[in-house]
């Protein structure tokens, strides 16, 4: 409706301006702080987050696709996805240089290190492929330049899937012979909702570019029974998850404690990227099933946020936000 789509352009509109404002911050840190920078960049947990600057910024390109397409005028929209895509891209491959390198040298690192948070460069990695074949589909069918943004989305699918699947095996490990993480990454478990979910997004994305035109001669006629088992075990995958991680964070509030931290913002994301993937499937196998789920788990993700939000606000105006540690 029209409504749903000016609330949307309104919320892409204010991500794009908070992002601004963040980028900026960071900067400024970057220039004033680069020995803070490269401390926390070797730390085994807290530098899996500096991806997110360059998820977000993907992020948004995926969100102007759907938000402001005819908003903008097709030349100027083609010109700013081209712009994010490539420097979301060139971020995400360097810092997966930097950091997993610094992972495996590291002679810091310990077994009680290995949390969930070790899945945002996998991810970040499949999100350059979910953009990449969004924008193949809607401006370079046909053209080197498409054939070259496709080499990278399945490059970037392949790093992303490998990715999740080996630093999967260390957390499992860790969660399995270690005691659980203290509170405050407590919410860093749904994380391991997202490879999965974002998998299933960028193969059914890549479906809708094929079905436009063809891409490195790959036929899309022979493609879609495979990618449709896929995603469906995929999605699978994910559902299973999520109730597991429902489980655990239950485990949290009786046996432990689940106080408000930044942290909380980590259930956001994979929710989010869950309920998109049950729409994804929705309109790529067209059961009622998919459907009901997006909108349960858009309802939890609307909570989430609100409440999210709410006591973040309630921290800062307390003043017990941005402590060092």
């Amino acid at each position: 409706s029209k409504i749903l789509l000016r609330v949307s352009q309104a919320i892409i509109i204010l991500t794009i301006i908070l992002y601004i404002i963040y980028f900026a911050l960071s900067v400024f840190r970057f220039a004033g702080h680069l020995d803070h920078v490269i401390d926390d960049l070797k730390r085994p947990i807290r530098g899996q987050f500096f991806p997110t600057i360059f998820i977000s910024l993907i992020i948004i390109g995926i969100g102007i696709t759907r938000a402001l397409d005819g908003f903008l005028c097709f030349e100027d929209l083609k010109i700013i996805l081209n712009g994010i895509f490539w420097t979301g891209t060139a971020g995400i491959l360097i810092l997966g240089f930097i950091l997993v390198p610094t992972m495996l040298t590291g002679s810091e690192i310990d077994l009680e290190h290995g949390v969930f948070a070790w899945y945002i460069p996998p991810v970040s990695h499949l999100q350059i492929a979910v953009l990449g074949f969004l924008i193949i589909g809607k401006y370079h069918i046909g053209t080197v330049l498409g054939e070259l943004i496709g080499l990278i989305s399945f490059f970037s699918l392949g790093i992303g899937f490998f990715m999740f699947i080996f630093l999967g095996a260390i957390v499992l490990h860790r969660y399995a012979y270690s005691d659980l993480p203290g509170e405050k990454l407590a919410p860093t478990f749904v994380i391991g909702l997202a490879p999965t979910s974002v998998l299933v997004i960028a193969l059914v994305r890549m479906i809708h570019a094929f079905k436009i035109g063809s891409i490195l001669g790959i036929d899309f006629v022979t493609m879609v029974p495979l990618v449709k088992v896929v995603t469906i075990s995929l999605w699978g995958f994910s559902l299973w998850w999520f109730v597991i991680t429902l489980v655990i964070i239950l485990h949290y509030v009786k046996n432990r404690s689940h106080p408000f931290f930044f942290t909380w913002w980590a259930y956001t994301f994979p929710l989010g990227a869950f309920a998109i993937s049950a729409g994804s499937l929705h309109h790529l196998i067209g059961s009622n099933f998919f459907k009901y789920t997006l909108i349960m788990i858009t309802g939890l993700l609307l909570v989430v946020w609100i409440l999210t939000s709410a006591l973040t606000i309630r921290m800062i105006i307390r003043g017990n936000a941005f402590h060092s540690d």
